[in-house]
């Protein structure tokens, strides 16, 4: 079952913690940011399908780090709502000319709150903005980034392609798989984050293939890196799996041993 993640930028701690146990009791997985600077990190590493974000906050303001957001091509795709004391017309009309999708005044209504949000998040998926398992770019968006670099002889876009993946499936469920394919977005994420630039792109160009967009100088390290640490870690999605070169033995829910291919990472540069 989907559990939408969502980011919530907040100083306020009663208010953040009330925010979270509310969302959080509606199917949401909260991660929760105190200042700018925190948000930033977490943005990085958390991947949301939302932001919701406060205009005052204690190193710098909302509308500056949507703005800063929307400036890099890992961040600009991520739905975001204001929340907010501020009410006047020109708050609200700053803070949707930067792409706010909602701009909410304090107090709220959390039933009202909750709507606002999941609005947000379905118009994310209807418009195949993002992945709603990975929260990657996806659809219109992935296609428009790769055209772009396919067309700019400095950058490189590389797709990777999950493999072995209906065993796998078939062994442990749908939740499972989607549950590899947001490590795999999680993985390229770190990678990025470790050897890439802000510049870089992370998108989904179908349910289990991902394209990586990045300088063509650093397009071959990040795609060696990417697949030696998805094979390293490939035998951790099986229970109590023991690998045999490009297999895994497990045990089916029978109790029987059976030897499986190992789910695999495959790559391709996008000419």
């Amino acid at each position: 079952m989907r559990e939408p993640r969502l980011l919530i930028v907040e100083d306020n701690e009663e208010i953040a913690q009330m925010l979270a146990l509310f969302l959080g009791s509606r199917g949401y997985k909260i991660s929760l940011a105190p200042d700018g600077a925190a948000a930033r990190q977490l943005v990085r590493e958390f991947l949301p399908n939302l932001l919701l974000l406060d205009v005052g906050l204690p190193d710098t303001d909302g509308y500056e780090l949507l703005k800063e957001f929307r400036q890099h091509v890992r961040t600009r795709y991520i739905p975001a709502i204001f929340l907010t004391q501020r009410s006047k017309k020109a708050d609200k009309i700053a803070g949707l000319q930067l792409g706010a999708d909602d701009f909410i005044t304090k107090p709220f209504d959390l039933e009202e709150l909750y709507l606002r949000v999941q609005n947000a998040v379905l118009r994310s998926d209807r418009e195949n903005l993002s992945d709603p398992t990975t929260g990657l770019p996806s659809g219109r968006v992935a296609r428009e980034e790769v055209a772009a670099a396919q067309a700019n002889p400095d950058r490189t876009a590389v797709e990777f392609r999950l493999k072995n993946t209906s065993e796998f499936r078939d062994l442990y469920g749908a939740l499972a798989n989607s549950d590899l394919q947001r490590y795999t977005a999680l993985l390229m994420n770190r990678v990025l984050n470790t050897i890439g630039t802000s510049d870089d792109f992370i998108g989904q160009t179908g349910e289990e293939s991902f394209v990586v967009i990045s300088a063509a100088d650093r397009a071959e390290i990040i795609r060696k890196t990417v697949l030696d640490r998805f094979d390293n870690d490939a035998v951790q999605h099986y229970s109590m799996g023991e690998r045999h070169s490009g297999q895994v033995k497990v045990k089916d829910p029978a109790g029987q041993e059976r030897l499986l291919p190992l789910v695999k990472l495959e790559a391709v540069t996008l000419g």
